[in-house]
C-alpha cells in the first residue's frame, strides 16, 4: 500500500513538473510557432481548393502532359530522321567539306579539289531532294504533322491559361 501511496506521489509530482514545463515561455513560444503553422497550412489547403487555384493546377497538369507528347514526339522525329539516313548524309558531306578545304590549302591537284567540290555539290543536292521527300512525307502522315499538333496543343493552353 505504502509503495502505491510513493507511486502516486511520484506520478502527481511529475505532472506537476510537466504543467511547469508547459507554462514556461519556451514551450508556449513553441506551441505558438505550431499554431501559427497550422494556421497556415489550413490557409493553403482552402486556397488550394479555389477553383482559380484548381483551373491553374488543371492548365499545370494539361502543360505537363504537351511537354511530354512533345518530347515523345520529338524523340520519334529524331528516330525517323536517323532511319532515313539524313544524319549520316549530312556527317558524309562535312568530312568531304573538310577534307577538300584540306586539299585546297595545299595547292596542289586543283583539278582533283574541281571534282571533288562537284562531288560535293552532287552530295549536297542529293541530300536536298532526300529532305524534301522526307518532309513532303512527313506532312501528310509523320513528324512534322505530328510536331504542328504538339505546337497547337502548347498552343491552346497557353491561350485558356490568359482566359
Amino acid at each position: 500500500m505504502a509503495e502505491k501511496l510513493r507511486d502516486i506521489k511520484e506520478t502527481a509530482s511529475d505532472a506537476v513538473e510537466i504543467i511547469r514545463e508547459l507554462g514556461s515561455p519556451d514551450v508556449q513560444q513553441s506551441l505558438e510557432k505550431i499554431k501559427d503553422t497550422a494556421t497556415i497550412a489550413r490557409e493553403i489547403i482552402e486556397s488550394l481548393k479555389d477553383p482559380e487555384m484548381v483551373k491553374n493546377i488543371e492548365n499545370i497538369r494539361k502543360m505537363t502532359e504537351s511537354f511530354e507528347n512533345t518530347s515523345a514526339r520529338l524523340e520519334k522525329i529524331t528516330a525517323e530522321l536517323k532511319s532515313t539516313g539524313v544524319f549520316e548524309e549530312a556527317k558524309d558531306l562535312m568530312k568531304s567539306a573538310k577534307g577538300t578545304m584540306s586539299s585546297m590549302g595545299d595547292g596542289k591537284n586543283v583539278g582533283e579539289v574541281v571534282d571533288a567540290i562537284k562531288e560535293m555539290l552532287r552530295s549536297i543536292s542529293g541530300l536536298v531532294e532526300e529532305v524534301k521527300l522526307t518532309v513532303a512525307s512527313s506532312k501528310k502522315e509523320g513528324v512534322i504533322r505530328d510536331t504542328e499538333e504538339a505546337i497547337r496543343e502548347t498552343r491552346s493552353i497557353f491561350t485558356e491559361e490568359k482566359k
